[in-house]
């Protein structure tokens, strides 16, 4: 009697083990169609695009005037992508920055032409809105700086850094860590459509 209670306990964890190896296979195939095919789709625009910059000078200065010269709106193209093709990054994969305190983290604001010196309760701030890294490099006379193209579409320039915690294209989510500022001073510029703008929404 044991003997065959035993046998059909075996058999359940075996029929268990089958379905659950089964579901993880069709998983693991189903990633790797849909890592096949944004990587076709990516190719295929690669190609589309110098296709139409080697048809006529026009296309060429248009194509640079677009995408060179102008800031593309990351944001926008992660949100389509996300809703047609899925994440880029697979979603059991979290890149996760230090959490910096969402209380005020500064004590002074005066406007320098089109900036923001902000003096800081400490050599450090978080991002004030969750979005995309589109710059890292040096601003003339703003010293080390990163912007941030937000998902609101107003881009955010962080500048007089010394450290960083991100790299190019990054995903950042607001309250997450800038970086450390020289002096406990970040300098700020806020942008819209090509124009500046105010602070007044993200810092009071």
């Amino acid at each position: 009697m044991n003997d065959l209670v035993l046998d059909v306990k075996r058999n359940i964890r075996n029929k268990r083990n089958s379905f659950l190896n089964e579901k993880t296979l069709i998983k693991e195939n189903k990633y790797i169609s849909n890592l096949f095919t944004r990587t076709l789709t990516s190719i295929i625009l690669v190609l589309l695009c110098a296709i139409f910059v080697n048809i006529s000078d026009q296309n060429l200065l248009f194509f640079k005037d677009h995408f060179f010269n102008n800031t593309l709106a990351f944001s926008k193209i992660n949100e389509f992508y996300k809703t047609y093709f899925g994440n880029i990054v697979p979603e059991n994969i979290v890149t996760t920055l230090p959490v910096g305190n969402t209380l005020k983290d500064y004590i002074n604001i005066e406007e320098e032409e089109n900036a923001y010196k902000v003096s800081l309760t400490g050599n450090t701030m978080h991002f004030l809105q969750s979005g995309i890294v589109v710059f890292i490099g040096e601003k003339e006379n703003l010293g080390k700086t990163i912007i941030i193209q937000g998902i609101d579409g107003v881009d955010i320039w962080y500048s007089n850094l010394s450290n960083l915690n991100v790299t190019m294209y990054d995903y950042v989510e607001k309250d997450t860590i800038v970086g450390e500022f020289n002096e406990n001073t970040a300098i700020l510029t806020f942008m819209e459509n090509g124009k500046y703008r105010g602070y007044e929404d993200y810092l009071s």
